[in-house]
């Protein structure tokens, strides 16, 4: 996959991304695939499990598209699911079971409906590190603002007590801890920045060989560091 450097804003919107759409996914998938066996002895389950099939491939198809434009590397992904597969005239024309066993017979069908399912975890995944390290650096580098704010407002010092305080020597007032920790945020933002561009390269990049595992086997070049 030759996978260039996104750009830190793509990169944490993608990340962000994979939960409500690992969530959309897994549901739909789940539910049709449930609903669709037990509702083929009424036979109105044989054409819902085709339109589960269809809808798994295409949104696999998808998912590595958008991870292709969102971290910016070139758009090669092969279309599992062809746009004349969801032609309604094309498909009329062959018999229901036909087209089943179309759905069925092909390895896209299980890949598609497998990464469906998977992309719920990594959705959590992928928002809980996003999220959670954004908000641990944003908290360090306004801690100053927040101090003050908090203690001219309603006379709260939030370093009253600081545990860092006692690990030092050195006596620190609360403002001058506040600092430090906004220098210790302003450290921290390039660690920050790379790490959420790879972590977005990691999950662009499954979403993109699963889609595509014949172009990840054809020598693509290893994933580029941030």
């Amino acid at each position: 996959m030759n996978t260039q450097k996104p750009g830190f804003i793509g990169a944490f919107y993608y990340l962000l991304y994979l939960l409500p759409a690992g969530i959309i996914g897994f549901t739909l998938t789940i539910v049709g695939v449930v609903l669709s066996i037990g509702l083929m002895p009424l036979f109105v389950g044989f054409p819902l499990m085709i339109m589960t099939a269809r809808f798994a491939k295409h949104m696999t198809v998808l998912d590595a598209r958008l991870a292709d434009r969102l971290l910016q590397s070139p758009s090669t992904v092969t279309a599992t699911v062809r746009s004349d597969d969801f032609e309604p005239g094309k498909h009329g024309r062959r018999g229901l079971f036909a087209q089943l066993s179309a759905e069925l017979s092909d390895p896209a069908t299980y890949v598609g409906l497998l990464f469906q399912i998977v992309k719920l975890p990594l959705g959590i995944l992928s928002f809980t590190l996003a999220v959670t390290v954004v908000a641990v650096n944003m908290a360090l580098l306004v801690s100053p603002l927040v101090y003050t704010i908090l203690l001219q407002s309603i006379g709260i010092d939030i370093f009253e007590r600081e545990l860092f305080t006692r690990l030092l020597p050195t006596d620190f007032s609360s403002l001058q801890i506040s600092l430090i920790y906004a220098g210790i945020g302003l450290l921290l933002l390039p660690v920050t920045h790379k790490l959420i561009r790879q972590s977005a390269l990691f999950f662009g990049r499954i979403a993109v060989e699963i889609s595509d595992p014949a172009r990840g086997r054809a020598g693509g070049a290893p994933l580029q560091r941030a």
